[in-house]
């Protein structure tokens, strides 16, 4: 309001001027040569480039950071949403001299990465990742991670400097990882005279598991088309478990893709003298009666 009030100041002296030096007492109009008020100045590119990146880093870090498949599945909306605003942020603002190719770079990159974070996410609820670890792992395999920071190093030759971490992330594993067939998952002792056998003819490999009120005791890894052993069971009553996926992370515990859970629905006991269990998965017709089951998920299944 300052502004405006000297603004009129200025031009009711021009009009008293003109009064004064008239000779027949008219008023004269103001001449069209006359200072206009300034118009605001664009946002510097170097401005829209910092408030763009911003929150887009922020969207990767919560990525980074989450702990639970409903966090990392918040963490990729966020990113994508942010990584689309820094888009129409950047290709509304006017780019410097020796900086437009690199701008169109940084846009290819947070295309590919809304891209890819909206990928991820529909993967995730069609339930083909099952950790936190390989998601992340997705997204730090993909162009956008590593495009992003490639533009950015050409905008600041050309003299445009933004601050933009892209936090560790693991990448895809160039092939899946499998454990010996037989392989202790978890290894309850040997002090009983139980045996569970697992006959594993299913197309995947799977961890199978006996468990007491919801807590593993013993865990054994099962090839497809092996066979595999727990022995050593205590006596008592059991719940039978397994797990079928790809790509076993031995240390999340878990399969990385295409998981599922099953649950036997009847409970089984072994006696103090010793008592054999053979289970046979994906059995064929003739080879007995298959076993109750229940699918459950994966989340709320005890750990291996």
């Amino acid at each position: 309001m300052e502004f405006r009030g000297r603004a009129v100041l200025a031009v009711g002296g021009v009009l008293l001027l003109a009064a004064c030096s008239g000779g027949g007492g008219g008023v004269a109009a103001p001449s069209a040569s006359s200072a206009a008020v300034p118009s605001a100045s664009a946002t510097p590119f170097g401005t829209t480039l910092a408030q763009s990146l911003e929150p887009v880093g922020a969207g990767l870090a919560k990525v980074a950071a989450a702990t639970t498949m409903k966090e990392v599945e918040t963490a990729l909306a966020v990113t994508e949403s942010n990584a689309d605003r820094a888009v129409r942020n950047l290709k509304a603002a006017a780019a410097p001299d020796g900086a437009d190719a690199a701008r169109t770079e940084l846009v290819a990159g947070l295309n590919a990465l809304s891209s890819e974070a909206l990928t991820i996410r529909t993967d995730l609820n069609l339930k083909r990742y099952c950790t936190v670890g390989v998601i992340r792992a997705q997204l730090g395999g993909g162009q956008g991670v590593v495009a992003i920071p490639a533009a950015l190093a050409k905008l600041a030759t050309a003299g445009q400097q933004a601050a933009f971490t892209v936090p560790q992330l693991p990448k895809p594993q160039p092939t899946p990882r499998v454990l010996e067939n037989g392989t202790l998952v978890r290894d309850g002792g040997s002090n009983g005279k139980g045996t569970l056998e697992v006959r594993n003819n299913s197309a995947t490999d799977v961890v199978f598991t006996i468990g007491v009120d919801g807590t593993s005791v013993a865990s054994v890894y099962a090839a497809k088309g092996k066979e595999a052993l727990i022995e050593g069971v205590k006596a008592g009553s059991y719940d039978f478990y397994y797990l079928a996926g790809e790509d076993w992370d031995s240390d999340e515990k878990q399969f990385w893709q295409n998981c599922r859970s099953v649950k036997f629905s009847e409970k089984y006991d072994f006696k103090p003298t010793g008592t054999t269990w053979t289970m046979t998965l994906g059995a064929k017709e003739g080879e007995g009666t298959p076993a109750k089951t229940e699918s459950g998920s994966v989340a709320t299944a005890p750990q291996p």
